[in-house]
């Protein structure tokens, strides 16, 4: 094994020891040969110069922005062509060199790196303007901190999360996401680049678009790894069909939607040009979906805890490349409406890239299929909305039991209230039991103490950790309360921004619904989450669970100068960059300055007030767009002058 497949071995082995022991509490390896390992892995990084920002080595806390700004590419970022059909690739090769790779299933990314260190990474956006995700970007657990010369050099790849790493997540998820392309993309775009270092992203250059060229694609790929970049799999095309067979989708550790052939003579790619849409020196070749025959038994209708109806297809066993299936989503009365569905009829499934089952065509069309006039858990009325033309069903009981259940265990779940131990099949029981009838009752189980103790399952150790686990919940904060009621479109994201905007008082939120404020001022809100939460506010404030609050202690966060000092920075905006010399952290110059009202941004740009580094002459990014900008760059001793400290 070479020293660069050690340290990678030596990284995945330590970061899995670290997961092991902080997030779950059970370590596997003793304290001596995490060290042992650890002191092996420095070495090997101080021998090669081979540095991932994976590794445990470099861990650093993740970057906080305000919003994401956009970015003009400076080429246009097109799309490929595509095919099905391995005789079109063949003429597309005809007798010229050609490079077969993975077409991987993420989200694109423009990484720009100046004199060795990332200067940029930009999303594709519409092809012609992106967003500039820096900040989670540089975090991706594949990419060296450093390349191996200080070359000024842009990359164009794919930012992806492998299945294991996306199984994991989802894991721990009430709500899961439906693909990796969705996971990949939602945390490069997130605000706090911490959520980015604990999803472990990985990124594979495909193309070298500026800084470097010798002529032809697998010279670009060996010097782009050579500089320690991860380039996607590669190869040159010698015999399509054995080539092609090799690269097999289901035992591949990234998720991928085609593979991709290319011209290697790039000069002679370039000449061809481009049309509107894609390149002419590439293609993409996508699977052929394979349809297979089944019988639909039944159309299975549930509720889900916003009272929506989802229907799911229930069909006599089909395997499915590999996966016997029986069931498959409807997604929506209009899908259903527009297959003519009938219990009885032959209908063609397949898997949706080669991942998520799906009804492809119905060949009997009988148009049987009845619409349920009744709620299939509560029995209750049912209506149908129709939103940019799709329609959906939707229970109309406020007290049905699937909604109930549902909207129970997202209450006390992890990132909710976090009452630990409290799992859906107890919530159930507890309903069974008359015992949960909203969501106040959790604070008055307490009242069924002796009763609980001689349920199956539980005893007086049980139900006395459970009972202190929810008297424990109730010091909470704002932003946990509010994501834990399941306001329609209000997930944890909006409630986060909420709560940090009446800093974490209930009573002033309260206030803020009672007269009527327009949420659609905060950041990433529109008219639609704003009329969601004040039509969720007018039902909530007649129930029970109203009363919840009086119950709960809020953690309002209390941000207070460590002066005393009466300088108002309300309306500033400052970027912090560089090492600190008064302050013992970043965090304490952040806090220090939204004590005083001002705020802090992870990148500069035309808002920004002030650039705090202590090394003004430094060459970094930002010291640079600072200077490009005319902002002020200040010193942590000019910036204590300008707050009278």
């Amino acid at each position: 094994m070479s020293k660069i497949d050690r340290i990678r071995e030596l990284v995945e082995e330590l970061n899995k020891a670290v997961n092991a022991y902080y997030k779950y509490d059970n370590p596997i390896m003793t304290d001596k040969q995490y060290d042992d390992l650890y002191d092996e892995l420095s070495e090997l990084e101080n021998e090669t110069g081979y540095i991932l920002t994976g590794s445990p080595t470099q861990k650093v806390q993740g970057e906080v922005v305000d919003f994401l700004e956009k970015v003009e590419h400076k080429y246009p970022m097109l799309s490929s062509n595509k095919t099905k059909d391995l005789d079109v690739v063949r003429k597309f090769i005809g007798d010229r060199d050609v490079i077969q790779s993975w077409k991987l299933d993420g989200l694109t990314v423009v990484a720009e790196y100046r004199r060795g260190f990332l200067y940029k990474a930009v999303t594709r956006g519409n092809g012609t303007i992106g967003e500039d995700v820096t900040h989670t970007f540089k975090h991706c657990v594949n990419l060296p901190v450093q390349l191996r010369k200080p070359v000024d050099i842009t990359f164009r790849g794919e930012c992806v999360i492998p299945w294991g790493t996306f199984d994991r997540i989802n894991s721990e998820l009430e709500e899961p996401y439906s693909h990796p392309r969705n996971l990949a993309a939602g945390t490069l775009r997130q605000l706090d680049a911490n959520n980015a270092i604990e999803r472990k992203l990985e990124y594979y250059v495909f193309d070298v678009i500026d800084g470097f060229d010798c002529g032809n694609l697998i010279g670009d790929y060996a010097y782009a790894s050579g500089l320690d970049m991860p380039v996607v799999e590669h190869c040159m095309v010698k015999n399509l069909e054995e080539d092609f067979n090799k690269f097999n989708p289901e035992n591949f550790r990234l998720p991928v939607d085609g593979i991709i052939y290319r011209y290697d003579d790039t000069g002679y790619g370039k000449s061809l040009g481009t049309t509107s849409h894609h390149p002419l020196d590439m293609l993409a070749l996508k699977w052929q979906d394979q349809l297979y025959e089944t019988k639909l038994t039944d159309i299975e209708w549930n509720t889900s805890k916003t009272g929506l109806i989802n229907p799911v297809a229930i069909f006599n066993p089909v395997d499915l490349d590999g996966a016997v299936t029986t069931r498959a989503t409807l997604h929506n009365v209009s899908y259903i409406e527009d297959l003519e569905l009938g219990v009885g009829d032959t209908i063609m499934v397949y898997r949706a890239n080669m991942v998520i089952p799906k009804v492809h065509e119905n060949l009997t069309k009988s148009n049987t299929w009845k619409l349920p006039d009744k709620c299939p858990c509560c029995g209750g009325d049912v209506e149908i909305h129709n939103e940019n033309g799709s329609k959906t069903l939707h229970c109309c009981n406020d007290v049905c039991q699937a909604k109930l259940l549902s909207r129970l265990t997202h209450y006390v779940s992890k990132n909710a209230l976090n009452i630990d131990g409290f799992s859906e099949a107890t919530i159930e029981k507890f309903m069974e039991m008359g015992w949960l009838t909203n969501l106040s009752d959790i604070y008055t189980l307490h009242e069924h103490n002796n009763e609980m103790m001689v349920l199956d399952g539980f005893g007086k150790k049980s139900t006395e950790k459970l009972l202190a686990a929810i008297e424990k919940s109730k010091t909470t904060t704002l932003e946990r309360y509010l994501y834990g009621l399941s306001v329609p479109l209000i997930g944890k994201t909006a409630s986060k921004t909420i709560s940090k905007y009446f800093k974490g008082d209930y009573a002033k939120f309260v206030e803020a619904l009672e007269d009527r404020f327009d949420f659609s001022l905060l950041e990433d809100f529109g008219s639609t989450m704003n009329k969601s939460i004040h039509d969720w506010y007018e039902k909530y404030s007649d129930t029970e669970d109203a009363y919840i609050p009086m119950l709960l202690d809020f953690n309002i966060p209390k941000v207070k100068s460590s002066n005393g000092s009466s300088v108002d920075l309300a309306g500033k905006i400052f970027v912090v960059t560089g090492s600190l010399l008064h302050y013992s952290n970043r965090n304490e110059l952040v806090t220090e300055i939204e004590g005083l009202g001002g705020k802090v941004s992870g990148s500069v740009s035309a808002k920004t007030n002030y650039l705090i580094n202590n090394d003004s002459m430094s060459t970094s990014g930002k010291n640079k767009k600072a200077h490009e900008l005319n902002i002020p760059i200040i010193t942590e001793e000019e910036f204590l002058k300008l707050i009278d400290k």
